[in-house]
């Protein structure tokens, strides 16, 4: 009994310390999961081992079960909150739209293709996509395009990641669609 109570109260420490804590990142969560969980097993097998001494041996397989059953809403809680990140979750349409329209808004910018985004972490999101410029646009001046691209984008829609691609612009297909 003594092991179980200094168990408990080590355990106990850490736990007050993330209940006090206002921030709940995804290691923070999956962190207090795991020690409320180690705390209630603690409970439990204390509630056992008194009652198997008084002669109620039916509650070692119970509180086993008890811990068990513990384990697995644990399980269950943690993969509900990162299940979402595992089938890499799309943002919403609006997010979309609003890089794309932010993008084409940039001087240089004649359109945007191929746009992709997806979560890979708690509000964190990762974007890609392909911007036109003129054709005779300089190596140079397309890569400055691209790069203030990248910052605007970052900056008015939160997205931490953003990969872009700088393609001349087909004005090939604009001709044949005006004749």
């Amino acid at each position: 009994m003594i092991v179980i109570l200094v168990g408990m109260f080590v355990v106990a420490i850490p736990t007050i310390d993330i209940l006090k804590v206002k921030a709940r990142s995804a290691s923070v969560k999956a962190q207090l999961v795991a020690l409320l969980k180690d705390e209630f097993s603690y409970v439990a097998a204390l509630i056992a081992v008194v009652l198997v001494v008084q002669g109620y041996y039916l509650a070692d397989p119970l509180a086993s079960t008890f811990v068990a059953t513990i384990i697995a809403l644990g399980g269950l809680c943690l993969f509900k909150d990162s299940v979402h990140y595992l089938i890499r979750r799309a943002p919403s349409r609006q997010f979309l739209e609003k890089v794309e329209s932010t993008a084409k808004s940039m001087e240089g910018v004649l359109g945007i293709h191929d746009l992709k985004a997806e979560y890979v972490g708690p509000n964190v999101v990762h974007t890609g996509f392909h911007i036109e410029v003129a054709r005779d646009t300089p190596i140079e001046d397309a890569a400055r395009i691209a790069h203030e691209v990248e910052k605007r984008v970052s900056r008015e829609t939160g997205c931490q990641h953003c990969v872009i691609h700088v393609d001349p612009a087909d004005n090939s297909a604009k001709n044949s669609v005006a004749s």
